[in-house]
């Protein structure tokens, strides 16, 4: 999570520096944004997703909650990474009870256009579990918070808006054996239910 805050940093530092030099090259390859969207409850097996939203009504059950944050994108050819940060308010169930919870959230996507208007991206998803009481907000509790999942999705480009759908998900422990195996440590394996984004940006 600190080394994503201090990317952050960098960019923004950058575009501070583009804005007073102006330098065209530098805003041709670096973008910023803010983004919002909704979130929906979705299995582990990604194949059945379509079902759940056959219609309206049935992917407004799904809703599980909401997100906001913004975003950088940089331009490395056909190619673009773009790092995120969002705060989510969601939605769990335990035992039929539902439960408001909130987090951070920094996905950081790799893209590929493929299309002029479409494009595909995967990535991490680095996840901080906010607790509700401040002063729970020990080293401990931060590192026992912070877990890691990975995400993918679609992407279309309309000028300065863009609309993306992206399928969250955990580590599996199969998965973060074949990581750790090649040294590789994933942290916290993220067994938090998985979500399908739909979410909105703008470009400044």
């Amino acid at each position: 999570m600190k080394k994503v805050i201090i990317l952050f940093i960098i960019i923004g530092t950058t575009k501070v520096f583009s804005q007073d030099v102006d330098i065209p090259i530098v805003k041709n390859i670096i973008k910023f944004g803010v983004k919002g969207g909704l979130n929906f409850n979705a299995p582990r097996d990604i194949t059945l997703t379509s079902s759940q939203f056959s219609n309206i009504e049935d992917a407004k059950d799904q809703v599980s909650g909401f997100y906001v944050g913004f975003y950088s994108q940089i331009k490395l050819f056909m190619l673009y990474v773009r790092p995120e940060l969002h705060f989510t308010k969601y939605n769990t169930n335990f035992d039929n009870i539902t439960v408001g919870q909130s987090r951070i959230e920094a996905p950081v996507s790799l893209g590929f256009k493929f299309l002029p208007v479409l494009s595909g991206f995967a990535g991490p998803t680095f996840r901080y579990q906010l607790a509700g009481d401040a002063s729970d907000y020990s080293i401990d509790n931060v590192t026992n918070n912070a877990t890691l999942g990975i995400h993918f999705g679609v992407r279309a480009h309309f000028g300065k808006l863009g609309v993306d759908v992206r399928y969250d998900r955990g580590i599996t422990e199969e998965e973060s054996t074949i990581l750790s195996s090649n040294n590789l440590n994933v942290g916290t394996i993220d067994n938090r239910p998985n979500l399908l984004s739909l979410g909105i940006s703008y470009a400044f």
